[in-house]
């Protein structure tokens, strides 16, 4: 949202995430400091730490890191020797032999064999418990707590889940915590 510096205007220069049909609550909370860019509309979780960060479902079926195996644009892997980060497939391939040097450092990209993973985050926000909608982008490396909608209606075209449309899963969840996507 965009102040023009007049008493009582504002222009509003984002997408709408809240619908006015029943009465939203939104609260500031504290965002992990990671790095990213969440923009308005992205659904999000508490972490381990208590902050919000992007909700991960698919979290849950993130598999370890297995050598010369063949993974699919989009697959989730976890390091075998535990690292507390994720990775996300950005092209599909084959693995190597060895397993790759993990990078911690926010989206950083590491080669594997012809499979390009990048660090995804931390683990711990795939369950919506505290969570909520983002309703205007923050920038992570820059501010430290955003305003989430933690109940009320949302509008369900303007809404992501790890930057894809919400699936009947994603919409069942909100619900679940008091956010009606219409």
């Amino acid at each position: 949202m965009a102040h023009n510096a007049v008493l009582g205007s504002q222009q509003l220069t984002e997408k709408q995430i809240i619908d006015r049909t029943h009465p939203a609550v939104v609260l500031a909370k504290a965002f992990r400091q990671d790095g990213r860019v969440l923009e308005a509309g992205a659904v999000v979780a508490k972490d381990a730490n208590s902050e919000m960060a992007a909700y991960e479902p698919e979290l849950a079926d993130a598999a370890a890191w297995e050598a010369e195996t063949v993974v699919a644009a989009g697959a989730l892997a976890v390091p075998t020797t535990p690292n507390g980060h994720y990775y996300r497939a950005t092209s599909g391939g084959t693995t190597a032999a060895a397993e790759p040097t993990w990078p911690e450092t926010a989206a950083a990209n590491v080669a594997d064999g012809t499979v390009v993973w990048q660090q995804a985050g931390l683990l711990g926000v795939d369950d919506l418990a505290g969570g909520g909608v983002l309703t205007e982008r923050i920038d992570t490396a820059e501010e430290q707590a955003g305003a989430v909608l933690v109940h009320g209606t949302a509008v369900a075209a303007n809404l992501s889940v790890a930057g894809a449309a919400p699936v009947a899963a994603d919409i069942e969840a909100l619900e679940g915590i008091g956010i009606y996507p219409l």
